[in-house]
């Protein structure tokens, strides 16, 4: 059977789904991986590829229900690669502005340039034309069952729907599902080294006319309406700013890092909030970070590079292991931005509700700890920790900070509201839970999902 066609985006968006399903590899790097091979040149090609694979596994377990009305063969009974070609067929239909003779037209030249028999072809055809028919008012699952129809709604695993059920009304659940679906505005972080917020806002309505200034982040502005390539904004090159969503900018602000001071980044990923708190520290002090990924320690290399900052010390490597055999200083500050379920960022990465399952939260909450506990001895008296995560769930969050403390007496809570209060004034209140927790939700303040405390060593 020939192979799919390299140079055809919805025939490349067909491959990856078809690894992806296979595998679950992380959809980001599986497209990064894919995307970096291909012959595609066209940028709107490439970014069509994103959207298709994205909108298919945001809206998986609908764009199936919605096979399964109009298909006689059951859909676990069709071959892997025609049912993603229908998956990618019915996403078009339904998703997007895409002429729908377009979108079937284009699903159907795939299969025949694979040599499909012209019976899957008139299956095909038949399945998407019914479902072309029905685009402007397509069939919903029924509301009999409550949590049946939010699962196949908006497409969540039924676990954790029954979880969050357990935590919020039906109306408050429906509200977070679609919250949780929808794809977030761009939000940048200004490089305070090099320009003001006011100025670089008033630089980018040029391009971006409902740009606004970030509600929650004093350092944050919002790209609302914007969906091309941040690389191409005015500034970028320059180092004027960064991508990053107001509640990562706040993690970092609370941890409120002075110039000069001597800092662990204790998760540095690719550099978001590493380079966060060199700015804060004005380039002044040191900086030392730490990365499990070499390629992610290249990122943030590349992104010290274009904000014009001091690169930090780096480290390739587990955290724990690693300040065994550097023996560091007792540092002013660390932050451990905890690696994590995710389920605060669905939105902008949907294969975390595939990915994840209810044994990830008997497990990763114990990896938290163990970085927790492997850190705080190189904290120095009165100094400050910030602990974080991008995961709604208590057992990774308050949970682990509590086991910490009734095995760490010489660490205390600090309140949050003098410190968030400084960094979004009067909206403070919305993102406190209680008097020690920042918690951030998507559908309460259109914001990735976040938790974060301030932990201060005061013996």
């Amino acid at each position: 059977m020939p192979k799919l066609p390299k140079d055809n985006p919805r025939a490349v968006a067909l491959k990856i789904l078809l690894r992806w399903e296979k595998g679950k590899p992380l959809l980001d790097e599986l497209l990064s991986e894919v995307l970096t091979k291909s012959p595609l040149s066209d940028e709107r090609d490439r970014a069509l590829v994103g959207e298709l694979v994205n909108g298919v596994v945001r809206n998986l377990l609908y764009i199936d229900y919605i096979i399964g009305r109009f298909s006689k063969i059951p859909i676990n009974e069709i071959d892997p690669e025609i049912k993603n070609a229908l998956r990618l067929g019915v996403y078009q239909l339904l998703f997007t502005r895409i002429p729908k003779g377009v979108a079937i037209a284009e699903t159907l030249k795939i299969l025949t340039k694979r040599g499909r028999a012209s019976w899957i072809r008139g299956f095909v055809n038949a399945v998407l034309s019914k479902v072309a028919e029905c685009s402007t008012s397509p069939p919903e699952p029924e509301r009999k069952d409550p949590l049946q129809y939010l699962c196949i709604k908006y497409s969540f695993p039924y676990w954790l729907v029954v979880r969050w059920l357990r935590r919020w009304d039906l109306e408050e659940l429906e509200a977070l599902l679609k919250a949780s679906n929808e794809r977030p505005p761009f939000v940048i972080r200004i490089n305070p080294l090099k320009v003001s917020r006011e100025n670089l806002l008033k630089y980018l309505k040029e391009q971006i006319p409902s740009a606004e200034l970030c509600p929650y982040s004093p350092q944050g502005i919002v790209l609302y309406g914007f969906r091309g390539k941040i690389t191409e904004l005015k500034g970028f090159q320059f180092g004027w700013f960064t991508l990053q969503d107001s509640a990562s900018q706040i993690v970092t602000l609370l941890l409120d890092p002075k110039p000069g001071e001597s800092i662990l980044d204790a998760c540095a990923g690719v550099g978001g909030k590493t380079s966060h708190i060199v700015e804060l520290m004005e380039n002044i002090g040191k900086v030392i970070a730490y990365e499990l990924y070499p390629w992610r320690l290249e990122r943030l290399k590349e992104n010290f590079k274009r904000l014009g900052l001091n690169l930090p010390e780096c480290h390739e490597g587990d955290v724990v292991e690693g300040l065994k055999s550097l023996n560091p200083k007792p540092f002013d500050r660390i932050l451990i931005d905890a690696p994590c379920t995710g389920t605060g960022v669905i939105r902008k990465h949907p294969d975390i509700k595939w990915l994840r399952t209810e044994r990830d939260l008997e497990e990763i909450p114990k990896l938290q700890l163990r970085l927790l506990e492997g850190v705080a001895p190189y904290l120095k008296k009165g100094g400050i920790l910030v602990y974080a995560t991008c995961s709604l769930e208590p057992e990774e969050n308050e949970k682990v900070v509590e086991e910490f403390l009734k095995k760490h007496p010489n660490f205390r809570l600090q309140s949050l509201e003098p410190y968030l209060r400084r960094i979004c004034g009067e909206r403070a209140s919305e993102l406190l839970e209680g008097e020690h927790y920042l918690k951030v939700y998507p559908h309460k303040h259109g914001l990735d999902g976040f938790f974060a405390v301030r932990l201060e060593r005061f013996n």
